[in-house]
């Protein structure tokens, strides 16, 4: 008798949201390249709705933290991280990467976490110290630039995971 198969592990890509916007779009991009690979994943927003929710493929779960801002979802998220352990997160955008990256070491899981954005916004202050803070613990911080397929890539080599289960 064949024994099952134990179910491929478990991602989440957290977003500011899923409206249309480049964010938005690398997010739903994303989930799809990992999805493709074989992967369960979760896209977690602090809002739900939005645009793109539709664009989603049916398998990709969601998940609403029922929060009004990215940056207030940090401790919601490190919730999800703690009680779901998914074997990566990923955060779609320089907030959101803060945010994931915060969420991750809150939840004092093994759960790396990486982030996907474009350019860095050029601000000052508080999100720059947080980014010199946050970044170096990153599993890898990855262009929103490339192609969906090469950042997927890219994310899974750095959380050392396969790069496709299929």
């Amino acid at each position: 008798m064949n024994s099952p198969l134990p179910p491929p592990p478990r991602l989440a890509v957290f977003v500011s949201g899923l409206d249309d916007t480049p964010a938005g779009r690398a997010a739903v991009a994303l989930a799809d390249a990992l999805r493709r690979r074989g992967y369960a994943l979760d896209v977690v927003a602090p809002m739900g709705g939005g645009t793109l929710r539709a664009a989603l493929h049916p398998g990709i779960g969601q998940i609403d933290l029922a929060k009004r801002h990215t940056v207030t979802s940090v401790l919601a998220l490190a919730r999800i991280v703690a009680e779901r352990r998914p074997a990566g997160l990923v955060g779609v955008g320089s907030d959101p990467g803060l945010v994931a990256l915060a969420a991750a070491r809150l939840a004092r899981q093994t759960t790396p976490a990486a982030v996907l954005e474009d350019m860095p916004p050029s601000d000052g202050g508080l999100r720059r110290a947080l980014r010199k803070w946050l970044h170096p613990q990153a599993a890898a911080v990855v262009s929103g630039a490339l192609e969906p397929e090469e950042a997927a890539r890219l994310i899974l080599t750095a959380f050392a995971i396969p790069n496709a289960i299929r």
